[in-house]
């Protein structure tokens, strides 16, 4: 199965109350991510979400103003 990733970036601040809109965005369209990891780079979170679907991948990344990763 071919993965289509995201990644987002977030301030630390900023990490838990994006994750809950992520959940909510998720939820809302009946979406399961096939991956979901988070690294802290200096002062920032990167969030890689993988989804089997790349619409999927593809709406997720701009509402979070991400990129799908190629």
């Amino acid at each position: 199965m071919d993965l289509h990733s995201t990644e987002i970036r977030v301030g630390d601040g900023d990490f838990v109350s994006q994750m809950t809109r992520m959940r909510e965005w998720l939820d809302s369209r009946r979406v399961e991510p096939a991956v979901f990891r988070y690294d802290h780079v200096d002062s920032s979170v990167i969030i890689r979400v993988d989804f089997a679907a790349e619409d999927a991948a593809s709406a997720f990344a701009r509402e979070f103003h991400g990129k799908l990763l190629r």
